[in-house]
């Protein structure tokens, strides 16, 4: 009798350890949400309807659980794909991302929400957040994925409140690559299509650097680069005044300046060794008139008294 009453006691302590056990894993847990004053169980959810679905996943958003966001914004995509809600759905999932620090992640998912719903009513919202996420490459001097980013802005929103700024900073983007003819380009680009952008007379000093970068690649007697770089930048100097790029500009015509004379010299004193007296007579005396405040024209004006005395 003693054992089957020892039987039988064990057997009651199974059962209602299966009556524990079991009510939770069938039902999950429940947790409450200070923020949205709720009761929210984070595991199980069969809403019926999008909007339903929607706001259960933002309760996860405003308690800032932006995986479980995720998760439950994604069955909307998957369950109502064609809802108004589904955009709006993406969106989030997008906003989670940055809030997650996967900036190009939701890059890319704001791409989607343009891709697929090409006149959703947040398209000026996204163009914006995408431009800051190039801003975070390119302050991290990610130029190549700034410039990718940036240059996705300009298709999807061509003429944007942040277009100018945009265009501008592709320009950058090439300039800080080391890409000046590109860079030039971009910058060039801006002026003939935001013409009354603030950033012209940024880009217009930025096409005269750009020139001048040019112009230091090449090492021989060939001074047509240089002229343009002069040119570029003595047009930004009469035309922008006041701008906080005057100083560099005339310290790289300064530059410029110095560079052309000694090109100058060396085709004179190319002549003047190939017994060209004629030819190299005239270059230095260019020299001495046209760039007499250089240390070249004293070197030149020192060659041309032996060649006239012949």
């Amino acid at each position: 009798m003693k054992g089957t009453l020892n039987k039988m006691k064990k057997i009651s302590c199974f059962i209602i350890a299966i009556l524990i056990i079991i009510p939770s894993h069938c039902y999950g847990f429940w947790v409450w949400s200070p923020k949205t004053a709720k009761w929210l169980n984070p595991f199980y959810r069969n809403a019926k309807t999008p909007n339903e679905q929607f706001e259960w996943a933002m309760g996860f958003f405003k308690d800032e659980n932006y995986g479980k966001t995720v998760s439950e914004l994604r069955k909307i995509l998957k369950r109502f794909p064609k809802s108004s809600f589904a955009p709006e759905a993406e969106f989030h999932i997008a906003l989670c991302y940055e809030k997650l620090k996967n900036s190009y992640k939701a890059f890319c998912i704001y791409q989607n929400v343009i891709d697929k719903y090409p006149l959703n009513e947040r398209l000026n919202e996204i163009v914006e957040k995408q431009y800051l996420i190039g801003e975070k490459f390119f302050n991290r001097r990610n130029y190549s994925l700034a410039k990718k980013i940036f240059d996705q802005v300009l298709i999807n929103a061509p003429y944007s409140k942040v277009s100018d700024i945009v265009q501008y900073n592709v320009g950058l983007c090439e300039l800080r690559m080391r890409k000046y003819r590109e860079a030039s380009d971009e910058f060039e680009f801006l002026l003939e299509n935001y013409a009354f952008s603030p950033y012209v007379d940024d880009a217009t000093y930025q096409i005269g650097f750009c020139s001048f970068k040019i112009s230091s690649a090449v090492k021989d007697y060939d001074v047509s680069l240089i002229d343009k770089a002069i040119d570029d930048l003595e047009y930004f100097l009469r035309r922008f005044k006041t701008s906080v790029y005057v100083a560099q500009s005339e310290s790289l015509l300064n530059k410029l300046t110095h560079r052309k004379a000694e090109r100058m010299f060396n085709i004179a004193y190319f002549y003047e060794k190939q017994k060209k007296n004629v030819a190299a007579i005239k270059y230095y005396e260019q020299i001495v008139y046209s760039f007499n405040k250089t240390s070249w024209a004293k070197k030149a004006n020192s060659r041309l008294k032996p060649l006239r005395a012949i």
